[in-house]
């Protein structure tokens, strides 16, 4: 369990020996996290946009408190560890195109960082501190985030000619240093009324950055897309009426796990019968009943890439003839989407494709009598980016090779819908993530079936979840 008040750890390693001083080394890093230099090729190319006097100032995402003593598991904000790897809390990012002088020598960027000591080995483990982080992220300069110093870069920057700001990254409702740190910043530049106010934001600069995946991005959404299909693959083949939906979420999240994700890319959506018409059902408690669809929206994250994949079967391993009849036309429509995911083509050409079929299919089914009315039952957009946000930075309207996006089309057909009622509590959705390359779309998510004859196939086997217990 880890403590998060300060005062609190305090007290208790008084009462405890504690170690001398001793150097504290962080680990190597594992050999597929971005290279160095590609992180400060993120820095520079966001110092070349900035202006003569520019300045930018990226906080990363507070610890976020749980209940009592106990916090969320920390994960970084997503632009902060785009330009500096950086993965521990309490970090801010400074960079100016001109530079300012800290500590007797003049660079152009500074991280401050949680220092690490005794206590914090002792109960937090590792921390890379000032010395680690410059070295192992390549950083100019690296210093402690105590307020003298932040202080110290703060005068440091006001010497800096023809100033100017862009809006900081600033996470939403900052608690503890981060907050402190923030909140400096805030008081800082309010208090000098002659200068100019904020030059526009960062976030389209960094946004026409992130969308654009480099090899070693690929590489670790490769990771998280095939950790993801291995999961959904565990659960057809476990899957069985009187399940609960949180054993399938069990069983999913596992196999992230096993297969090097650190943590789920989203909360994980198990939704069975008619759960699985609600977009973002979340509390995968539901008995599962025989004859129903199950509707899962699961993924991993692996070194902060998120995929994002969704699969729908039958709980029993069989499609009903309806069943069947809905879940072709959602198919047909992923298809005809991906397709669609070539170099050149717009962002919104699979979403209109997949649209189209579905349009075709609702009519065809009766389910619908006009066009208007195929949103009822497609309340969704069918595409997004992913990357280090699950929907990503979005930069760019028109695709090119490195882009990844989703393709996720869907119907959802409540109880009480306007249309024959052996329709309804039918959700399905099929999403998978697109690598657009230059020899057309590569689907990372290929490794989950997705026609009816490869999930039913699939289902016949044995899986973890369908072994008697002790096995």
């Amino acid at each position: 369990m880890k403590f998060t008040h300060r005062a609190l750890i305090a007290g208790l390693l008084g009462l405890v020996a504690i170690a001398s001083a001793q150097e504290v080394t962080y680990p190597v890093f594992e050999n597929d996290k971005i290279p160095i230099q590609q992180l400060k090729s993120r820095r520079d190319a966001i110092k070349g946009q900035l202006g003569p006097g520019g300045v930018a100032v990226f906080f990363t995402n507070p610890e976020r408190n749980r209940n009592n003593d106990c916090d969320f598991k920390f994960r970084g904000d997503s632009n902060f560890l785009y330009l500096t790897g950086f993965e521990e809390p309490d970090s801010v990012l400074i960079i100016s195109t001109e530079g300012f002088v800290l500590n007797g020598k003049k660079v152009t960027e500074v991280l401050l960082v949680n220092e690490n000591d005794p206590m914090s080995l002792t109960w937090l483990g590792y921390r890379m501190g000032s010395k680690d982080a410059k070295t192992l992220l390549g950083m100019e300069s690296v210093v402690s985030n105590t307020s003298a110093n932040f202080d110290a870069v703060m005068k440091s920057i006001e010497a800096i000619p023809n100033l100017h700001f862009w809006n900081a990254s600033v996470p939403p409702d900052p608690t503890g240093d981060i907050g402190r740190m923030i909140q400096k910043w805030t008081n800082w530049q309010t208090s000098h009324k002659g200068w100019p106010a904020p030059s526009g934001s960062v976030f389209p600069m960094l946004a026409k950055l992130r969308v654009q995946k480099s090899p070693e991005e690929l590489a670790l959404l490769r990771k998280a897309a095939q950790a993801s299909a291995m999961g959904h693959r565990e659960v057809m083949r476990s899957v069985k009426p009187g399940n609960r939906e949180f054993e399938l979420q069990a069983t999913v999240e596992y196999l992230f796990t096993r297969n090097g994700c650190e943590s789920v890319g989203y909360n994980s959506i198990v939704g069975s019968g008619p759960n699985g018409c609600i977009l973002h059902y979340e509390d995968n408690r539901r008995l599962i009943q025989n004859g129903d669809l199950i509707c899962m929206d699961a993924a991993g994250e692996y070194h902060g890439y998120s995929a994002d994949v969704t699969r729908t079967f039958p709980a029993n391993g069989k499609f009903s003839p309806t069943q069947r009849a809905v879940y072709e036309v959602v198919l047909a429509a992923q298809t005809a989407g991906i397709k669609e995911c070539k170099a050149g083509n717009s962002f919104g050409a699979a979403g209109r494709a997949a649209e189209r079929v579905i349009t075709e299919g609702l009519m065809k089914l009766g389910i619908t009598k006009s066009p208007a009315e195929t949103r009822i039952y497609l309340p969704h957009g069918v595409s997004h980016y992913i990357g280090l946000d699950v929907h990503d930075a979005h930069g760019d309207n028109t695709l090119r090779p490195g882009y990844v996006l989703t393709v996720e089309p869907g119907i959802y057909i409540r109880e009480g819908s306007k249309c024959d009622p052996k329709f309804w509590n039918i959700g399905i959705r099929i999403e998978d993530d697109i690598l657009v390359t230059d020899k057309g779309p590569e689907n990372l998510s290929a490794g989950a079936p997705r026609t009816v004859a490869e999930i039913e196939s699939l289902m016949k086997q044995q899986g973890i979840g369908k072994r008697p217990a002790g096995q």
